[in-house]
């Protein structure tokens, strides 16, 4: 599992690195500003993107310091739900901020759905009941946050870029 562990916090840290970069080049305006979806989608990227990077590191840090293993896998499956329900309510806060019709309902849909899942293997393991106790429930987790990742980075950079009138040139 550690082996597993590792590679999900080399392509999430891989994926923010790589597609930070791509993005600022590609979604600027020539204004310098962000459309608030953009910047919406681009916060959604780097946050769950990091938070699986670090995520993934952690077993192996609190291991380090001898925490038994029986203790290891259900605490860190209580972080992991923590963070979803966190993240959960913050998201809907920000979401209702933006205009209805710049986000895809199917999308968002999708990813509320996946959540929900997230939330209740890490709280079924946890107790114990249904998904055993151990690194299982946990690295399904942070393989969603780094599905996710991937899933927001798609839909910005294949998000229509709709210039404003102050980014048009006077030759277009």
């Amino acid at each position: 599992m550690e082996e597993q562990l590792g590679v999900l916090a080399e392509i999430s840290v891989g994926l923010v690195g790589f597609s930070s970069v791509l993005v600022v080049f590609r979604r600027r305006s020539a204004s310098g500003d962000w459309k608030p979806e953009d910047a919406f989608r681009f916060k959604l990227m780097l946050e769950a993107g990091l938070a699986a990077g670090a995520l993934a590191i952690l077993p192996a840090a609190i291991v380090g310091l001898g925490v038994p293993t029986s203790q290891l896998w259900p605490s860190l499956c209580a972080l992991l739900l923590g963070y979803e329900l966190f993240d959960l309510v913050a998201k809907r806060r920000q979401v209702g901020r933006l205009p209805p019709e710049v986000l895809s309902r199917a999308l968002s849909n999708f990813v509320l759905v996946a959540k929900a899942c997230v939330v209740a293997v890490q709280a079924l393991s946890i107790a114990d009941w249904v998904v055993p106790r151990g690194p299982g429930a946990y690295v399904f987790g942070v393989t969603w946050l780094t599905i996710y990742s991937g899933l927001t980075f798609y839909r910005l950079v294949t998000a229509p870029i709709v210039a404003s009138a102050a980014d048009a040139s006077p030759n277009d």
